[in-house]
Formats: C-alpha cells, structure tokens, sequence
C-alpha cells in the first residue's frame, strides 16, 4: 500500500517510446519521463536510480515499460508494488479489450481509460485489493467514454469476435477464483522484488567488505616486501664492509695488535 500518495509524483505506461498514459502531479516532468524511457536500460526486468531525493523506478515487462518518479521517502517496496499493480491491471485490460499482439500503438491513446484507474491505485490497499477489482473501477471510465472507444476497437478488432465475446457469459463462482488467483500471482511478484532488492543490497555491501579486505592485505603484503628490502641492503652493505675490513687489517691482526 502506497502509505503517501503525495510522495508518487509521475507515473506513465509506454510501449517503446510511445507513452499510452500517464501521471503527473507536475507538469514538467513528462519531458523528463519520455527522455528517461528513451534510454530505459535494456536486459532488465527492474531498474532503479536515485538523484536529487528522487526515485526512478523502471517495470519492464516484454515491449511495456511501467515508469514512475517517486519521492525518496517512498520505500521501495511500495514503488514495486504500485508499478506491479499498474502492470496487472494494463495486461488485463489489454485481454479485454483485444489488443494483443498489437504494435502500432499511439500516444496518449489510452489517456482517458487510466485516468480513473491512476487515482485507484494510489489509494488503494495493495494487500486486499485484487486486479479483477482494480479492472471493475477502471471499466466505470470506459463506461462512461463508450462512444470514444468504439472507433478505437473497430480498428484492432473484427466484429466477429466483439460478437462473440458479447455472447460470452461469466460465472460469479470462477470470476472469485479468477480474482484470488490474480491477488496472489501479485503478492507473489511484489515478494519476489523486495526480496532481490535485499538480496542486491546484501551482495553489493558483501563485495565492498571484500574489496576493502583485499586492499588490506595488499598495503600489507607491500609494506612487508619493502621492509624485507631495506633490511637486506642494509645486511649485504654490512657484509662488504666487513670483507673490506678484514682485507686491510689481513684478518684480525689489528685486533691484536
């Protein structure tokens, strides 16, 4: 649960570089969003920066990136949580409305069905709230804007299978089953985040001890080389001296005399 909604500044899903819908509580920070998705670290399922007591969070999920700036008083665990929520409800509305494998996506396209959706998920509670409910709040937007999604549907979609999918009749027993199924796949994931975030953090301080051990042992190691150098000079310089003093004095004649 996200315990400070004030502390989510943007959030946006994209296709690519394409941005579908977004966030903002301030209105420079869409330029700054489109040129951070445009060099969104590739490889990487989860990618995280900290600059200026901002958090840049990325959610790649295949051509989708889920991003977000964040306050640093957010814990990450919560930004994971709120993008992975973000993530979960955008694929389901995708299945629903038949968009995929669809590519030729257009900016802002999908503005006016997150808008509502947007405002669910910073106020709602991430351990008792299902993406089937987040969905059920999200289809109250496209209710309201039926008319502006025809055209849009028409174009990705044949009527056929609109037709058919209006036939199709859900039982309230498998919609539950369906709604707990989603709730712990989520709980799932958010676990597995926070825990490869702790488990990142422990590696990475595991390797600086290391380093700084290694470094250690290194000036060490130095020191004792040069210490051995410098007693073994002083030894051979010593050892000459004396071979000359016994050369003059023809051993230890003057001794005696």
């Amino acid at each position: 649960m996200v315990s400070n909604p004030d502390l989510v500044l943007y959030a946006c899903i994209a296709s690519g570089t394409v941005i579908l819908a977004e966030f903002t509580r301030e209105l420079n920070l869409d330029d700054l969003a489109f040129r951070c998705i445009e060099k969104a670290p590739p490889h990487h399922s989860i990618f995280s920066h900290t600059v200026r007591k901002r958090v840049y969070m990325f959610l790649i999920e295949g051509p989708f990136v889920y991003f977000g700036i964040f306050h640093e008083d957010l814990y990450k665990s919560e930004i994971c949580g709120f993008l992975n929520r973000l993530r979960c409800v955008f694929e389901e509305f995708l299945e629903t409305e038949s968009f995929k494998g669809f590519e030729n996506f257009t900016s802002y396209c999908f503005q006016s069905q997150f808008d509502s959706t947007f405002r669910h998920l910073l106020g709602l509670n991430l351990n008792n709230t299902s993406c089937s409910v987040l969905k059920e709040a999200q289809r109250s937007s496209l209710d309201s804007s039926k008319r502006k999604q025809i055209p849009l549907i028409s174009k990705f979609s044949n009527p056929s299978s609109l037709m058919k999918k209006k036939k199709k009749k859900k039982v309230v027993g498998d919609a539950n089953e369906e709604a707990g199924k989603y709730a712990m796949v989520d709980s799932a994931d958010l676990n597995d985040h926070n825990n490869g975030l702790c488990s990142r953090d422990s590696s990475l301080l595991k390797q600086k001890n290391g380093s700084h051990m290694i470094e250690r042992q290194k000036v060490k190691q130095i020191w004792r080389k040069h210490v051995w150098v410098v007693l073994s000079i002083d030894l051979f310089v010593c050892l000459v001296l004396f071979a000359i003093w016994l050369w003059v004095c023809r051993g230890f004649r003057c001794i005696e005399s």
